[in-house]
């Protein structure tokens, strides 16, 4: 792997491409199986791949999409997203997520039973509580004597912020190891492939992805847009409503840029998304 190439892997756009690219589906067939491992879960031995990855798809229409959604043999469907910022409520946007793949599965004039389970896979790069829980996995139990009213509702919680090493099954483990990193990514990939083969695959995967102009030119955009993003949460949960102090706002377009900058993004699309100057950039 390239060191000159930094990217962070878990923008969502490269993570489509890495699960949803046509031939994926063992990738994408091993991370769900390392999920369910980690949880004690049956495995699969298949999926399909719901949403094909595709270049030019418009990922600043972020919240329409599902990242990465498949089924498996059995008919079990699985969705995988990734979120990078959230709050305290985001466990009910994950439900509503859940409940919109859930209810879309029942044609009109169906019954029940045509209705198969749908597994939810969230991967946060953010703490949703104060718990060292890395990875959760809720389902539907009794309160009183904990019986599972139905298995139709899984949904996995992951983490990343609160992740160190060795503390999960081994196949998650090697994952989140990927997930996470963040300097010396030769060094750590050449370790991964060593524990799991399928990591070989995953190390061609990202060299093939960084080496190609057309998706490191719309995995910038997706980075400016996150960034972007980030610029006003950031923003709204300090000054909430009302118009940001201006020091403030300088700090964030500051560590923004430098942020944007260390990922190779060119100046100015960071003067674009930042407001700050190709020359104030340049001296950071």
């Amino acid at each position: 792997m390239s060191e000159t190439k930094n990217i962070n892997v878990l923008n969502d756009y490269f993570v489509r491409y890495l699960f949803s690219s046509k031939d994926s589906n063992l990738i994408l067939l091993d991370f769900i199986n390392s999920t369910m491992l980690d949880s004690g879960m049956k495995t699969f031995r298949s999926v399909e791949i719901l949403t094909p990855f595709n270049y030019k798809e418009n990922y600043e229409d972020k919240e329409t999409i599902t990242d990465v959604k498949c089924i498996t043999q059995n008919g079990t469907v699985v969705i995988i997203e990734i979120q990078l910022q959230g709050n305290s409520r985001f466990p009910e946007r994950i439900l509503y997520y859940w409940a919109s793949n859930y209810s879309k599965l029942l044609k009109h004039g169906e019954k029940y039973d045509a209705l198969t389970p749908v597994i939810s896979i969230n991967l946060l790069d953010f703490n949703l509580d104060d718990y060292d829980n890395i990875h959760s996995c809720y389902m539907i139990y009794d309160t009183n004597n904990k019986r599972l009213l139905t298995d139709h509702l899984q949904i996995h919680i992951i983490e990343l912020k609160k992740f160190k090493y060795n503390l999960l099954k081994p196949d998650l483990n090697c994952w989140l190891k990927f997930f996470t990193m963040k300097d010396n990514k030769e060094a750590i990939m050449s370790e991964l492939v060593k524990e799991k083969p399928i990591m070989e695959e995953v190390q061609k995967r990202y060299n093939n992805f960084i080496k190609d102009r057309l998706m490191m030119n719309e995995y910038d955009k997706r980075q400016a847009y996150l960034y972007e993003n980030q610029i006003m949460l950031e923003e709204e949960r300090r000054l909430g409503k009302e118009e940001g102090i201006k020091e403030g706002i300088k700090e964030n377009q500051i560590t923004t840029a430098r942020n944007m900058k260390n990922d190779k993004i060119d100046f100015n699309t960071i003067s674009k998304y930042t407001g700050l100057s190709v020359e104030e950039i340049e001296k950071l």
